[in-house]
Formats: C-alpha cells, sequence, structure tokens
C-alpha cells in the first residue's frame, strides 16, 4: 500500500483523510464530503484492477457512478465496491418519456401516462436490487429544456390548458404571441408540463426502490436565461419556476468551464472575466434549491478522452489546475456534492496525470474536514441581483450576457445572490437589504409597485435601466418615478451566436444570426474624474426630475443618478455595465475596471451596506459558508498574475477564536477591527485556499 501511495505522490497521511482527521481538529470520525466518480459502463473485457480502488480514496473518492449491473462480472466489480466502502450512485437514461428533440409521445396528462412511466421504471431501474446499499438515482433526461418546434400539442395536454386557463390553448407559440397574457401563460404551461411529469415520475420511482435518494441533472445555459438562439432557441425553461419538489439533489452539470462558456457574441469569444457564467447560473440553482431546502450538486469536468476530443489540446493540457478551481469554486458557491466523469473505459481513470493529482490534492484538503462542510450552507448574502422570468418570456431576448454585470458586482461587492421575480411577493425582498437590477426593462407592475415599497421602508436598489414596461407590454411609470427620471434610455449591444473554440476542428459560432452580424455597433462615451479616463460602453441618456445628478459623462449625460425615497435610495448607472466591463476586460483597460469596482463600491458604501467577505483582489475569489458553530473560507485564484489580497470578513455568526488553514493546519494571521476581520493571504496562480473559522 505504501508503495502504491508513494507512486501516486501521495503521502501515507492520506490514510486519515477520510475519517476527517488532521492537525489542528478534533480526533473524531467526520463522514467525508460526497465526491462521486462516473465508471460508467463496467467494462466487461477488463479484469478489475485493486489498485484502483487505493487510487480513488487517495482521490477523496466516496460514491461510484454506474450505469449497469446486470452481469456476473460487473455485478461482481459492484460488490467489490460496496465491501471497499463506496456508495453506489446509478444512472439511467431517463424514465420520464422526455426527449428533447420530439414531442412527448404520451402526454402528461393522459392516464396512460403513468402506466408508461411504471414500465420505464421497472425496466431502467431493475438492476437497482443488485446495489445493497444505493445513494442517489438519477431517473430524469439529462439536461432538460424544451426545444421550440417540439411542444406539446395533444388533446390531453390541450384539455388540462383548458381547464387551467379557461380558455383554448393557442396553436402555436406564434398565436400566442400576440396577446401578451396568452403569450405568459402558453409558454409557462408548456414549461411546466415537464415539472408535472418529473411529479408523477419521482413518485413512482419512490414507489420501486424507497431507499434511493433522487437526483436531477441541470443544463448550465438553457435554463437560466441563455434558451433564446441556442440549443432551445426561445425563451421559456428556468429552474426556479421548475421548482424542486421532485428530487432531493440537484447537480449543476459540467459545462462550459474546460470548453466554452455558452456567452453569445464576442464575450463568447474572449472568456473573461474567468467564471462569470458559472457564478451567475449557480447562483440561480443555489436560490432556488435554498427555497426548496434540498441540496445542490455539481459536475466537474476532468480532462479526459470521450468527453473533450474536439476540445483537447495543449492549452488545456497546461490547465492542470482547473478541476481544483472549479472545485473550490462549486464548493464555495454551496455545492454538498461533487461528481466528475473519468475515460469511458472502466477502470481507467482521467488520462491526464497531472490533472487528476491536482484535482485529488484538492479534494484531499476538503475531505480534512469532510462533512462539517455539508453542515455550515453558503451564508446568505446582502444583496441579490434579479432574475426577471416575466421579462425573458415575454420579450424573447436573452437574459444571460447579463452575468457579466453579476460579476461585476460578485467582485466590487464580495458576495451577491439571485432573487427570482416571482419570490417578489411583498416589500420584504426575502430579507435582502440591496436589490440589483440591470439590463431590466420589463416588470409585472405588482412586482414594480413592492419594489418601490422596498425602497420605501429603507431597502436600496442599484440599477442600470430603468424598467419601463408592464406585463401586458404597455408602458409603468412606476419605476420611473421610484428612480425620478423619464425618458430612459435601454439600448444595449445586441449579441448572437456562442463560439465553439474547437481545437481539432475549425473554430465556430454555433447558432449564428441569419445575417452574419453577430454584435451590433458599440456606442462609447468617456467619464472624466481628474486625470483619469474611463470608457464606457452603450450609454444610456436620461432626463432627472427627482433623481440627482452625482455625475455627468463628458458629452454631458448624467451616469449617475441618486435619489433618496423614503427611507431608502437608488442609484441609477446610465450606461450598460454588461457592456462596459466587458470591453474594459477585453482592452485591458485597468483605468476602467478600477473605476467600475469602484463605483460599484460606492453605492453600496454611501447605503452603508457591508458584505460578509470581501477580497480586495477582483481576481481571487472569497467565498464564505458558515454555520453558528464554524465556517469555512474558501479562497480561488481566478488566472491571477497577483497572489496578494486581504479578505474582510464582517458580521458572523459568531466571535471568531481561531482561524486555521485547513491544508497546514497552521493558524490564520488575521487583525481583528472594530468592525471587521482582516487576513492578508497569498494564492498563488492556480491555486486554492481553504480556511476553518471556529467560533467562541
Amino acid at each position: 500500500m505504501k508503495a502504491l501511495y508513494t507512486k501516486y505522490g501521495i503521502c501515507a497521511l492520506c490514510l486519515l483523510i477520510l475519517t476527517g482527521r488532521s492537525q489542528g481538529q478534533e480526533s473524531e470520525d467526520v463522514p467525508p464530503f460526497p465526491f462521486s466518480l462516473q465508471y460508467y459502463e463496467i467494462a466487461e473485457d477488463r479484469e478489475f484492477d485493486p489498485a484502483t480502488l487505493d487510487d480513488l480514496r487517495a482521490h477523496g473518492v466516496t460514491n461510484i457512478w454506474i450505469r449497469d449491473c446486470r452481469s456476473d462480472k460487473s455485478r461482481a466489480i459492484v460488490r467489490r465496491f460496496q465491501q471497499e466502502g463506496f456508495r453506489i450512485d446509478f444512472m439511467t437514461h431517463g424514465h420520464e418519456a422526455f426527449i428533447r428533440d420530439e414531442a412527448p409521445r404520451v402526454s402528461v396528462y393522459d392516464p396512460a401516462y403513468e402506466l408508461t412511466v411504471r414500465e420505464n421504471v421497472r425496466r431502467g431501474l431493475a438492476s437497482l436490487r443488485e446495489i445493497e446499499a444505493p445513494d442517489y438515482v438519477f431517473p430524469y433526461i439529462d439536461e432538460p429544456f424544451h426545444r421550440k418546434p417540439y411542444l406539446d400539442y395533444s388533446p390531453a395536454t390541450r384539455a388540462e390548458f383548458q381547464r387551467r386557463y379557461g380558455y383554448p390553448m393557442p396553436s402555436s407559440f406564434e398565436e400566442a404571441a400576440a396577446d401578451p397574457r396568452k403569450q405568459l401563460d402558453f409558454l409557462n404551461f408548456q414549461s411546466l408540463i415537464f415539472r408535472d411529469g418529473w411529479l408523477k415520475t419521482g413518485r413512482i420511482v419512490r414507489e420501486f426502490d424507497p431507499r434511493v435518494r433522487i437526483a436531477m441533472t441541470h443544463d448550465s445555459h438553457n435554463v437560466y436565461g441563455g434558451g433564446v438562439g441556442s440549443n432551445s432557441q426561445m425563451a421559456i425553461d428556468d429552474v426556479f419556476y421548475w421548482g424542486g419538489d421532485y428530487a432531493d439533489l440537484f447537480v449543476y452539470d459540467i459545462y462550459p468551464y474546460l470548453t466554452f462558456d455558452y456567452r453569445y457574441g464576442e464575450t463568447g469569444v474572449y472568456r473573461k472575466p474567468r467564471m462569470s457564467q458559472l457564478h451567475y447560473t449557480m447562483a440561480q440553482l443555489r436560490n432556488m434549491t435554498t427555497e426548496y431546502g434540498k441540496k445542490m450538486g455539481f459536475w466537474v469536468g476532468t480532462y479526459n478522452k470521450a468527453w473533450f476530443v474536439r476540445f483537447r489540446g495543449k492549452e488545456r493540457a497546461a490547465q492542470f489546475w482547473s478541476e481544483r478551481e472549479v472545485l473550490y469554486t462549486a464548493v464555495g458557491g454551496g455545492a454538498d456534492y461533487i461528481i466528475s466523469p473519468s475515460d469511458y473505459m472502466g477502470h481507467n481513470l482521467p488520462v491526464d496525470r497531472n490533472h487528476w493529482d491536482e484535482y485529488g490534492e484538492g479534494m484531499r484538503i476538503l475531505q480534512k474536514e469532510g462533512a462539517r462542510i455539508v453542515e455550515t450552507p453558503k451564508m446568505k448574502a446582502q444583496a441579490c441581483f434579479l432574475f426577471p422570468r416575466t421579462q425573458y418570456l415575454l420579450l424573447q431576448e436573452e437574459y444571460y450576457n447579463v452575468g457579466l454585470s453579476y460579476e461585476l458586482f460578485l467582485r466590487a461587492f464580495g458576495e451577491l445572490d439571485i432573487l427570482h421575480e416571482e419570490q417578489i411577493t411583498d416589500d420584504t425582498l426575502k430579507g435582502y437589504r440591496v436589490l440589483v437590477l440591470c439590463d431590466v426593462k420589463l416588470l409585472p407592475e405588482r412586482v414594480a409597485q413592492r419594489i418601490a415599497r422596498f425602497v420605501e421602508r429603507g431597502g436600496v436598489v442599484i440599477a442600470d435601466c430603468v424598467p419601463q414596461l408592464d406585463e401586458n407590454r404597455q408602458p409603468s411609470a412606476t419605476m420611473r418615478e421610484l428612480f425620478g427620471v423619464t425618458e430612459a434610455s435601454t439600448d444595449r449591444i445586441r449579441r448572437a451566436g456562442q463560439w465553439v473554440p474547437f481545437v481539432n476542428l475549425a473554430s465556430k459560432f454555433s447558432f449564428p444570426p441569419a445575417s452574419g452580424e453577430t454584435d451590433s455597433p458599440s456606442v462609447f462615451d468617456a467619464v472624466t474624474e481628474g486625470t483619469v479616463i474611463s470608457k464606457i460602453v452603450s450609454p444610456r441618456p436620461c432626463k432627472p426630475v427627482e433623481g440627482v445628478k452625482v455625475a455627468c459623462a463628458d458629452s454631458g449625460i448624467p451616469w449617475r443618478i441618486a435619489r433618496t425615497v423614503g427611507k431608502g435610495r437608488t442609484t441609477l448607472f446610465g450606461f450598460c455595465l454588461q457592456d462596459t466591463y466587458f470591453h474594459a476586460c477585453k482592452t485591458e483597460d485597468d483605468a476602467t475596471l478600477d473605476a467600475l469596482y469602484d463605483w460599484v463600491r460606492t453605492a453600496f458604501e454611501e447605503a452603508g451596506i457591508r458584505s460578509h467577505v470581501y477580497s480586495s483582489n477582483p481576481d481571487i475569489e472569497a467565498a464564505l459558508r458558515s454555520s453558528d458553530k464554524r465556517g469555512y473560507l474558501f479562497v480561488i485564484n481566478h488566472e491571477s498574475d497577483d497572489p496578494y489580497c486581504e479578505v474582510t470578513l464582517r458580521q458572523l455568526p459568531g466571535r471568531i477564536a481561531a482561524l486555521t488553514d485547513v491544508e497546514s493546519g497552521a493558524a490564520v494571521a488575521r487583525n481583528n477591527g472594530p468592525d471587521a476581520i482582516r487576513m492578508e493571504l497569498e494564492v498563488p496562480f492556480g491555486k486554492t485556499k481553504l480556511i476553518r473559522i471556529d467560533y467562541e
């Protein structure tokens, strides 16, 4: 055994890791953090290599994800894994009778639907009986979303629509789009067909085998605002609207972290700032799982032959730190379960040993704390970023590139959650102190009025766009009055097509626009502050009425307008933040980047709002999970050549007794201020750090 660990560069102390014992920790056994590795179909033509077990343990693996165990040999291998202490996750091809490229063959609302699902479950889960202690079963279609041509117009579905809405279902999306109310009803109903099918399927799966917990794998862009002009073709699905009553675990899928990030137009060609779409979309899934009391998981893509055959090359081979980077980003963002693919070669592990071992090093550090991390939720932020579902459905415009604006606020302020439009049911906004609106042009009138009351009672709204349409696509004055402006522009660069950076094939735009123009022309202005000139993109002129012009651009248009309303306040930026932030990143315009971070921070500071966690280096993320007993600080370098940052912690659940570097077991030096704890940290390029926080 010792020789085996030496071969893989792993010290003998790793044998203690999965029990949770490490320097400076309590000695009791701690269950491990759930880490599942895809074993795919069991390779029938190969003998089982016992060294695989040691390699998996040494990399922190706790679960094995399989698709079948029907033969004598495969059953024997699964039994061996279970005898060695591994849990089994069971993947299926989906039993709810949905596929993306066809309308449902049996309507969810047809009495025959449950009979179809029961037969699918009976056949598809038969192998579960061979597993002594299954953990999670994946009984649904992988990465579900609707494709526009394949909606359900069957008689049973039409009858259900009539029952729910009191009028006949439109015969097409085009017919529904003639009336905003019917468009919303039609799209919401068609989207809920999936949810209604999952609810029935989940019940049948639990009846078939009550031992299992149910997992769902969610897509990374079509259901987070990126369906228009993409794989889905239209705006229809989102994870919050589907809800979480039909599964126990929701796993964010693997993409886009080793290949592409699905941003539209030029923003997808130049993929910085790093992790913008991961942070933005993962926050949406975290919002749903938090609301429904479910677990969130994450697929961390490994550099392997099968899944990345068209993207493998020298550049990605050299990014051996990428799996560890994504792992810490995911767990720091609230993931309580990690799953990864290996090669589809049965006993073979990922093809690149540098990638695999660096990933394993990151997981071994996590396993020193194990399930203690799962006991600490992602700390709720002071501020939230709105997802405007009604706008997305009615305007049929992507609401995905706005992830750049989300990233700007996350880096400038330090923390940011997502709030779905349907969660605004009163003027408390779920207890958040700040609401961020970026590129929001349309809001249901009831939502706009609740936001106005939120500000009046002391809330803060920061925006770069004034919503001026209601749910009937009619003009609304509510938000104009809130910000104290009229004649407010909502222009931004229109982008289409998603860049696919193939290595072994020619790179191309997927879903290119018919015109061939992926990006509309840019419009620029400038802001001069002393000797510093910052370039703003897509200026949005407006006419201040009760809003106060805090500052004007060189052209004379106000670029920052503030207003006090009741006990609260509003700040309106007079330009498109996503366009400006992207242009500054692409051109490496440090003056504009520094100004953007400062402008956003100032908007929070003037309102007296401070974040729980903040990193002084925008390219080094600091993410906080905490209970009232202990917390964990994840510090992640996202390709910064500058390894230094000062991390600030405020308003924690308890008084800090100790800060410990989990990897080394050493105490972390800190400066205790009157209202904050500050740490000067060094996290080199491609590295991560995990710090445990113990409260008195």
